[in-house]
């Protein structure tokens, strides 16, 4: 006879089971609307950022409305190697409340922003330069008087901050600026480059506790508070629209104009971002948008290349203000000759594979990437670094180029797919901490394939400036819109070269130009002689990469004279020179090269903290450089307040939200977060999701168990 041990305690278990089988469902659907509950307050708490324009504006507890942005115009002229720009930006206030409007926009990271305008009900306000908190407490007075004003502030090199108060109800503003852009000189041809929108920056960090000192009223600004590694996180996190932008219905339409004059013979001009209508008069330019206005989607790009035998070689651009006078100095070295023996080198690819990367820029990053493996030589030694919100290497440490090696490395690359935050400071530091270790004799570049949507970019910086040691740091930049001044600086601190992918018929070219800054050697301790005393913008002189000029802007401390400019350095470790006249006739006169001089100066006192100075005193000299010249700063901003008041004080004056349009090109990344990030909510409620299943699972292969009784049985 068999025994049946009892099962009653097995049969409680399995009937408590059953029982969370039934009801476990209804708890997930209860934590989910909970989720969802939490992620509408948490958005309303929380806020929008500003973006490339739009004006939104918001009536607490109800959607945000969108102020009809009726047109955004840049008018460039280029004279030479400087552009001077004016750009408009005009809304008209469509609700019923008088409105407070915030909206941010990009501009290049090297931009001198120098005047400030708003025009309202036919009146014009100018703005001045004032020092940042002194600015703000102005503006805050007017704006709680019920008068008109405005207020541009620099959050980051290339993003800024226009608030304008007491907007009437149906009433058109616009606001102008006006900035100075150097012109780029890069492989034997020219171009600008002007951003339309922004990436949404990934922010790092814990969220910091809202403070009583005004943080909070800066929160309904973004999709992100304040972290301890972003503390300014509200004043950078770019809210986007829900749907991607078209030229043909654009969401912020923008309308661009071009005077171009080279002062040389041109054998192309294109513009690869935008078609546009292009028109000439003797040698100058005009070029406009061929099909009206466009979508702010995606960086404007304009390039020209000299005829052949016109190519520059040396160029004094000069300007008097005020009885003060001022030159930038362009030299282009003769083509640079690879050696005959080539230099051992050691390459590591940073690739970033974060969820901002999703879609067409993850295709150009891998396009590249394949292409840069391509160029490698058999003595080579290379490796692969992937990143997202962690990072994990092809190999433990760099191999040699063997076919084997790259047959591995283009499966790797092959399989690389978009999603995740964007922690870019680890597998950077990585990458660098590993040349420090390394005692051989290569040549060590880092090559780093990225958008450059972070809103740490300064520790990320400052880490560069610590741990470069005798590795170069190259930057790709990737995608529509990237963040190009931070890719620029990270280079220069590395002593490296910058380029940029903006669509996928360039990776050919500009990974052909990748290689020669890899593969040509460098013009080393460059040195520059002038014939009388100068006040130089600073900073040391870099090593010159083939095809990359050297630009030098200078205040003279007496009106130029003649003289000669000397220029000198190391080529493939033989001396060489070039020289300039210091004539009238070999100086170039440019509006805005004082300005320029101004922003390198600022430029190059906020650099001196990687050399110790303290930030107090750093300030102070910025300061005096940024008043004197009436520019934005880090320390100053631009206010504007009108005399007259126009709202009464007994009527409220409501904020705004605003939107940025996506990044042509770019996955969809959220509306309250950024895709590249996961919430501590989203992640508990996967986990959830898993324990269900996981249950679930458990419970179907659970055995059978036999509940006929003994007697039964026998």
């Amino acid at each position: 006879m068999m025994t049946i041990r009892p099962v009653h305690h097995f049969l409680a278990a399995r009937t408590l089971l059953r029982l969370c089988f039934v009801l476990l469902p209804r708890l997930v659907a209860l934590f989910l609307c909970g989720l969802l509950l939490n992620a509408s307050i948490a958005r309303a708490d929380v806020g929008f950022e500003p973006g490339s324009g739009q004006l939104l504006l918001q009536r607490p507890g109800l959607p945000p409305e969108p102020a009809l942005l009726q047109h955004s115009r840049f008018a460039v002229q280029i004279a030479g190697m400087v552009a001077v720009v004016r750009l408009q930006q005009t809304f008209e206030n469509t609700s019923g409340d008088w409105a407070e409007g915030v909206y941010a926009f990009p501009l290049p990271g090297d931009a001198a922003v120098r005047h400030m305008e708003m025009r309202a009900g036919g009146r014009r306000i100018v703005g001045k330069v004032r020092e940042r908190q002194e600015a703000q407490a102005i503006y805050q007075q007017a704006a709680s008087s019920g008068r008109k004003a405005s207020l541009v502030s620099q959050q980051r090199p290339n993003l800024f901050q226009n608030r304008i108060a007491n907007v009437a109800p149906g009433e058109t503003v616009s606001v102008e600026l006006e900035f100075v852009q150097p012109v780029e000189f890069a492989q034997g041809r020219f171009s600008l480059r002007l951003p339309m929108t922004l990436t949404p920056r990934y922010i790092p960090g814990i969220s910091l506790p809202r403070a009583e000192n005004g943080a909070a009223e800066a929160s309904y600004l973004a999709w992100h508070a304040a972290t301890d590694q972003v503390p300014d996180a509200p004043l950078i996190a770019a809210w986007q629209h829900p749907r991607a932008g078209a030229d043909a219905l654009p969401l912020n339409p923008v309308d661009i104009a071009v005077e171009l004059d080279a002062g040389l013979p041109l054998a192309q001009v294109d513009t690869p971002s935008h078609a546009m209508r292009l028109s000439r008069e003797g040698s100058r330019y005009a070029l406009q948008l061929a099909r009206g206005p466009a979508e702010m989607d995606r960086d404007f790009v304009l390039r020209w290349t000299p005829a052949t035998g016109s190519e520059p070689r040396a160029a004094l651009f000069t300007e008097a203000v005020d009885g003060d006078h001022y030159g930038m100095l362009m030299v282009v070295p003769p083509a640079l000759t690879q050696a005959d023996t080539a230099i051992p080198r050691e390459l590591v690819f940073v690739i970033d594979t974060s969820g901002s990367m999703g879609g067409v820029p993850l295709q150009q990053a891998r396009h590249s990437l394949a292409a840069a493996l391509d160029s490698l030589r058999p003595a080579d030694h290379f490796n692969i670094i992937a990143f997202d919100h962690e990072y994990r290497s092809l190999f433990a440490k760099s191999r040699q180029a063997v076919p084997d090696a790259l047959r591995q490395a283009r499966r790797f690359v092959s399989k690389l797919e978009a999603g995740g935050g964007t922690e870019m400071l680890p597998p950077l530091q990585h990458a660098l901490q590993q040349g420090l270790a390394t005692t051989n004799e290569r040549l060590r570049q880092v090559v780093f394939l990225t958008d450059g949507a972070v809103g740490n970019e300064q520790a990320i910086i400052d880490m560069i400036a610590v741990r470069i040691g005798a590795s170069r740091l190259f930057t790709v930049g990737i995608g529509s819109a990237p963040n190009s001044w931070f890719l620029r600086e990270a280079a220069a601190l590395g002593r490296g070269r910058h380029l940029h992918v903006g669509e996928s018929s360039e990776v050919s070219t500009q990974m052909d130009a990748l290689v020669d800054y890899l593969a040509a050697p460098l013009l080393t301790d460059v040195r520059v002689d002038w014939p009388q005393a100068v006040a130089e913008a600073g900073g040391p002189l870099p090593d010159l990469y083939a095809g990359a000029p050297l630009i030098r802007s200078v205040h003279f401390n007496t009106p130029p004279q003649v003289g000669v400019i000397r220029v000198s350095g190391r080529l493939n470790g033989q001396p060489w020179r070039q020289e300039l006249e210091l004539g009238d006739s070999a100086q170039q006169p440019a509006r805005g090269v004082g300005s320029l001089w101004a922003r390198a100066r600022i430029q190059a006192l906020l650099d001196e903290r990687y050399t110790g100075a303290r930030e107090a005193v750093i300030r102070a000299n910025v300061l005096a450089v940024a008043l004197q010249h009436q520019l934005l700063s880090p320390y100053t901003s631009f206010v504007a307040v009108e005399e007259q008041v126009s709202r009464p004080t007994d009527v409220p004056l409501k904020p705004d939200a605003v939107r940025n349009t996506r990044p042509g090109g770019q996955s969809s990344q959220g509306f309250a977060y950024p895709q590249t990030a996961t919430t501590a909510s989203s992640k508990l409620f996967f986990a959830c999701l898993l324990l269900f299943v996981a249950l679930l699972f458990w419970v179907m292969r659970g055995p059978e168990l036999d509940h006929v009784p003994d007697d039964a049985k026998r």
